[in-house]
């Protein structure tokens, strides 16, 4: 936010006064290029100017009459037809053939609105719903006055979601000549008993910035991309400055500056600085290159992998099969890689067998086991994407994902288990869903859980992503986790690739485990992964790096130091996991 007056009025306000198309709305954006053909066909008609003194004619008029009641732009129209001698329509005639013309527009985008096709955010102005609610929740007045017609105004404002928002909103009278932000403004003031600088004015014309100032109140100067939703427009930033605004903003993303300049913050404004993300831009991801996909699978029994001739492994295997015959845990954690890996059905299958008992994993695990059971395919190639926003920003995995999150958060139901019942709600979305880890393991009653760092995904990216529900649900997954992790004596926990999060909940868990009382000693710990380790067992230094690698201390040695007994495995996935599943099968175990 550019602050051009250095001296405004530091009183709080109790009322905002709006703009609507361009300061909260984009539904109209482009509506000078149906304006201005229409207005520089209907004066070349006239022959008595050439195209571009035309051009120029209108293109200064309609930069002076942005914000003005429609109809007197129309007036203007008429009144240069006849001063050139040629046969005015009636202003109104003029107005209907221009609103006609603006409506196949409109309509084509309120309609895509309605299929669900585009969503409410974006044809809002960045950080607009989040400011007006931050200004609902202060107990401000917020108005609308527009010079768009009122029927008009009402069907935008409810197909974007703000109408309830607004204490007021009023556009120009259908057949009208009546300048509603004057009225509205006037009313404001007059009927509340308010001093002029209780009240702000918020517009990216010039009309209501110099009505603003005319009656004394705080002006915010919208200098509006409306293509990008965000950022400022130059040409409009002069305008509005010329007008006499107070500060000038390209959107609402700077919501406490904004705030601050209100009166309504009590604390400086540059103490702490959030983004919004309702401006974000996302994509279909039918129009992504997957990397992976569901015909690259590998099939359990089909994959030949290279022979895994280690006498360590040998006994992992043997510690598996004693321990579910014996009816103990075995806890697999993982990395996205394992996914990506094209592993999905070894995993499905070893939970079939019996085998698997908990399956764990970060976020990553969680949104390419769903990508794939809606799209079939997963996995970007990010170095190109992240050149250009696109990464990660994706329609249906964010919006999806976010939504089962929201709904499993309002029930008590876990991250993993939000999601699986997600998918089996909607059944269509997801024809993919028999190859789905995090559903096959819901379908056969096994806990899946999912342990996020936030920030870390990118679904948290997505404009609808509410944190406390992430939280929430992740909160529930890590106390489901625990109890398994709290039963695990005589038991196995095994982490593929999980560097970081696999290491840390599980030290986590298993402490919360020994604190409440239950044995966990004796267990057996594998870690795979594709560092090789050397001699993991003796102690090393701070001046070693690999001192620093997590699992090796919170996987592979601490939790066994009073008994049990870890390995590492230094092994690319797509043989640690296929030898792990022929090794069950050919030592016949069966559930």
């Amino acid at each position: 936010m550019e602050i051009i007056k250095k001296d405004f009025s530091r009183t709080p306000v109790k009322a905002v006064l709006f703009d609507f198309d361009g300061t909260i709305s984009t539904l109209r954006c482009g509506w000078e290029e149906v304006m201005a053909p229409l207005m520089e066909e209907t004066i070349l008609a006239c022959g008595k100017d050439t195209e571009a003194e035309v051009k120029q004619l209108v293109s200064d008029w309609i930069d002076e009459s942005t914000g003005i009641q429609t109809i007197f732009q129309m007036k203007w129209l008429a009144e240069q037809v006849a001063k050139r001698g040629g046969n005015a329509l009636d202003p109104w005639d003029y107005k209907d053939e221009y609103n006609t013309r603006l409506m196949r527009r409109i309509e084509e985008k309120k309609k895509a609105l309605q299929a669900g096709e585009k969503n409410p955010e974006e044809y809002l102005m960045a950080g607009a719903v989040s400011f007006l609610k931050a200004l609902k929740e202060k107990g401000i007045k917020l108005y609308v006055a527009s010079g768009t017609d009122h029927p008009d105004v009402v069907q935008e404002a409810k197909a974007l979601g703000v109408y309830d928002l607004f204490d007021e909103l009023r556009g120009a009278p259908p057949h009208e000549e009546n300048c509603s932000k004057e009225a509205v403004l006037g009313a404001l003031i007059r009927d509340h008993g308010l001093k002029g600088d209780e009240v702000a004015v918020v517009g990216d014309g010039k009309v209501e910035i110099r009505l603003g100032k005319e009656n004394g109140c705080k002006t915010i100067g919208l200098a509006s991309d409306e293509l990008r939703r965000m950022g400022v427009n130059p040409v409009k930033r002069e305008r509005l400055i010329a007008a006499g605004a107070d500060v000038i903003t390209g959107d609402f993303v700077e919501l406490h500056t904004i705030l601050n300049f209100l009166g309504l913050e009590e604390k400086p404004s540059m103490e702490y600085r959030e983004l919004d993300f309702s401006g974000i831009k996302t994509y279909p991801a039918a129009i992504r290159t997957n990397l992976v996909r569901i015909d690259t699978m590998l099939n359990p029994g089909e994959h030949h992998a290279e022979k895994v001739n280690d006498p360590d492994f040998d006994i992992l295997i043997d510690r598996i099969i004693e321990a579910r015959k014996n009816n103990r845990p075995v806890i697999w954690s993982q990395g996205a890689h394992v996914i990506k890996n094209n592993l999905s059905r070894y995993l499905i299958e070893l939970m079939k067998m019996g085998i698997i008992t908990h399956i764990s994993g970060n976020g990553a695990c969680s949104i390419h086991d769903f990508e794939l059971a809606y799209l079939g395919g997963t996995s970007e190639h990010v170095p190109t994407a992240i050149e250009d926003g696109s990464f990660g920003m994706w329609e249906e995995t964010g919006r999806w994902m976010n939504e089962a999150i929201q709904e499993g958060a309002k029930n008590g139901w876990g991250y993993g288990e939000s999601l699986a019942r997600y998918i089996d709600a909607n059944p269509a979305r997801f024809p993919y869903r028999e190859d789905c880890v995090l559903y096959q393991a819901y379908k056969l009653g096994i806990p899946a859980t999912y342990h996020i760092a936030l920030g870390t995904d990118i679904i948290h990216q997505h404009p609808i992503c509410d944190f406390e529900a992430i939280g929430k649900t992740t909160g529930v997954d890590f106390r489901r986790y625990c109890y398994s992790v709290s039963q695990l004596d005589g038991g196995v926990f095994l982490n593929f690739g999980s560097a970081v999060i696999g290491a840390e909940v599980f030290l986590k868990a298993l402490s919360i485990a020994r604190n409440l009382g239950y044995p966990t000693f004796k267990i057996t710990t594998a870690n795979f992964d594709l560092i090789d380790l050397g001699d993991y067992r003796v102690n090393i230094g701070y001046e070693d790096p690999n001192y620093y690698y997590r699992p090796r201390k919170n996987i592979v040695n601490r939790p066994v130091s009073r008994g049990g007994l870890g390995w590492h495995f230094c092994l690319d996935h797509q043989v640690s996991i296929p030898n792990l599943y022929d090794a069950l099968i050919e030592k016949g175990f069966t559930k």
